[in-house]
């Protein structure tokens, strides 16, 4: 078996019967070549599960989920707050907290509790809120008959958007999120070609304004909006000029390409002067010409192509899980502003005689120290997210950094044109006489500028303050990482690990720079110019179909229930047969083939009879009883003939069995119509 085969285990602490959120997770597991195994916690144990360190949800290794109603804390807001901060501090994992739909009777007294248990635990790094109503509306997601039979208070169609959230929040956490977002404009950004209407005859309707909200908010947390429009770039820019109450501005732009040139040769143009790869782009557009361009062209980057419709593209954009993001940090609302004053850097390198007098205009200073616990979210991000300068290329969580028994740094860059942030994280062990650095990763905003000279000599400070000879760094070679090869081998001896060398040498590291005049970077590199990754990216069918076919509930319960359908045939079994076997079928995941077929030989657990009442009362108007659900006779043919008992007892008349079977080989439409005469006193 494949690693990509092993399921992932998701332990699962909810204050109610939550076992049905199983079905939908492990459809999204099974569809995204991740498969997910549920544990659920003993029913109701929440803070049990959470303030017993041996406890399942605080031993995962995968995932840890916390499911919650209000109305079933009886007050313990606070207490469970608590219980969930010291967990977060405690987990290995990501802890997950949805905090589930009260009780209508509830909801205006349960609303502001659950904001402030979401505040409460803001600010813990390991734990991520799961906004299920934000992404999926379900107008009525309560079912009382359920939770009266079973303790199950949701519908499937809740339980759906609860575990598609769940996942995608998942999905946010653990798998990498692109850093560019490259927008076309006309029929985009707003209807209508602005080269033909100029910039006060495009429309901007509520829809596009939505749109250009959501890109400003991506921006917001760190993504970096540029646009490639073939237009004139001063009919582009004077749209935003002329419109100031836009969402989006020019203050959310990193960069822009507004002229005549093929869109991938525009695209690869940023990834060069970003100096990011092209597997971090995302690239949306209507046209299917231009979509198709970029896609032959650089595969590497993900196309999608928005519907033309503004409300469609609205709607794929808000289910496009590539542009989740699980937390915003610090930095990363500060990044555009961040590759803006980059942008100044540049305008000094090109004016700059030298590197060396480049270097001595930055004013570079290099603080490197001990992160603290607010800064372990954006440690983090640079493990998962660093490629090109990083030893160990190991991806971890702000979990795992806190856990760790390494010693780590990290290292803060600033320069007269301002503030990098952190850049950097060094992690590392005294063994022996030996400073062993296990993991060391910096920004590529920095390299080129000495900082790594600088880190390196930190290094052999430190070593020598501790009482070490040498230093030595670990190497772990990637198809990505060979600018810190090159590094290691300008000044250090290759090992059996990673390089060695000694202790004062190290400490005397220095950037050796040329004097002689530097070439200017060219604003429109050719393809080759732009970073490339090792393989092409292929999930963008993946990433259209969910964002097109399964933005609702309602979507993802059929998809889930899938090609499972009933086999038999209208001339086989009654129209109201045929109706159980459906329901079967989605519940069970395989359809019964004949209605002697037995409810648990197919696999049904106690749990599912308890889904299979409440969606019978709801489809069919009665209830059955338990004592026919939980026997042999639980068959397609015994419980439609119960169904049509019950129904035919609310005609408040005596049948004989002859006329029951009678009744019962009625189409549906005919005993709809028997029901509605009875209903209106019209008996004939």
């Amino acid at each position: 078996m494949s690693m990509e085969s092993v399921p992932m285990r998701w332990v699962i602490a909810a204050s109610f019967t939550a076992e049905p959120v199983a079905a939908p997770l492990a459809f999204w597991g099974d569809r995204l070549g991740q498969p997910i195994e549920p544990v659920f916690a003993p029913f109701g144990q929440v803070f049990q599960q959470l303030l017993d360190p041996a406890s399942a949800l605080a031993t995962a290794t995968g995932v840890a989920a916390v499911l919650v109603r209000i109305e079933d804390l009886d007050g313990a807001v606070s207490e469970l707050a608590a219980a969930l901060r010291a967990a977060a501090q405690r987990a290995a994992t990501p802890v997950l907290l949805a905090v589930c739909p009260p009780s209508p009777a509830r909801q205006t007294a349960d609303e502001q509790a659950a904001r402030e248990l979401l505040d409460a635990v803001a600010d813990v790094p390991n734990i991520h809120p799961v906004p299920v109503g934000g992404w999926y509306r379900v107008p009525d997601p309560h079912d009382a008959y359920a939770e009266q039979l079973g303790g199950v208070p949701y519908s499937p169609a809740y339980f759906a958007a609860l575990g598609t959230a769940l996942h995608r929040t998942g999905q946010a956490i653990g798998t990498p999120r692109p850093k560019v977002l490259v927008v076309d404009c006309d029929n985009t950004l707003w209807d209508g070609a602005v080269g033909e209407e100029g910039a006060d005859g495009v429309h901007i309707g509520a829809e596009r304004r939505a749109i250009m909200a959501l890109l400003a908010a991506q921006a917001q947390a760190g993504r970096l909006i540029c646009l490639a429009s073939r237009n004139a770039e001063a009919d582009v820019l004077a749209v935003l000029d002329r419109h100031p109450d836009l969402p989006l501005r020019r203050e959310h732009l990193t960069a822009t390409r507004i002229n005549w040139l093929p869109k991938s040769a525009n695209i690869a143009s940023l990834a060069a002067e970003l100096d990011l790869g092209l597997d971090s782009f995302v690239f949306l557009d209507d046209s299917p010409v231009e979509c198709a361009e970029v896609a032959a062209a650089l595969p590497e980057v993900l196309t999608l192509r928005l519907p033309g419709d503004a409300a469609e593209a609205l709607d794929f954009l808000r289910h496009c899980w590539p542009l989740d993001i699980a937390r915003v940090t610090a930095e990363d609302t500060q990044r555009t502003a961040r590759y803006q004053a980059e942008r100044d850097r540049r305008e000094l390198r090109a004016s700059a005689p030298s590197l060396a007098d480049f270097l001595a205009g930055l004013d570079l200073a290099v603080e490197i120290t001990p992160p603290r616990p607010d800064q372990l979210e954006r440690a983090a991000q640079l493990t998962q997210r660093t490629n090109q300068f990083n030893l160990s290329l190991v991806r971890t969580t702000a979990a795992d950094l806190a856990h760790s028994t390494a010693t780590w740094l990290a290292v803060h860059v600033t320069d007269r044109f301002g503030d990098y942030g952190m850049t950097g994280l060094i992690g590392y062990r005294l063994v022996g006489s030996v400073l062993r650095v296990e993991a060391l990763m910096l920004s590529c905003r920095v390299l080129g500028r000495g900082v790594e000279h600088r880190v390196l000599a930190h290094l052999g400070t430190l070593a020598e303050q501790l009482g070490a000879e040498t230093v030595e760094l670990v190497l772990h070679e990637g198809d990505r990482n060979q600018p810190a090869r090159d590094f290691l081998a300008s000044v250090a001896a290759p090992g059996p690990t990673g390089y060695t060398l000694a202790a004062a040498d190290a400490a005397q590291a220095r950037p050796v720079v040329a004097t002689q005049a530097i070439p200017v970077d060219a604003s429109s590199s050719a393809l080759t110019d732009a970073p490339r990754s090792a393989a092409p990216r292929s999930d963008a069918e993946l990433v259209a179909w969910i964002a097109t076919e399964l933005g609702t509930p309602e979507a993802v319960l059929a998809a889930m229930g899938g090609p499972v359908r009933p086999t038999t045939s209208s001339a086989e079994a009654t129209p109201l047969q045929l109706q159980v076997m459906a329901l079967w079928a989605e519940l069970l995941g395989e359809a019964p083939t004949t209605v002697a077929d037995n409810f648990f030989a197919l696999g049904g657990q106690s749990l599912q009879v308890v889904q299979f009442m409440a969606r019978a009362r709801q489809a069919f108007g009665v209830e059955l009883p338990v004592d026919l659900l939980f026997t042999p006779a639980f068959t397609v043919a015994e419980v439609s003939a119960a169904i049509l008992a019950l129904q035919l007892d609310q005609l408040d008349t005596s049948i004989s069995a002859d006329l029951l079977d009678e009744i019962e080989a009625l189409s549906e439409e005919e005993l709809e119509a028997l029901l509605a005469a009875e209903e209106t006193g019209d008996r004939r």
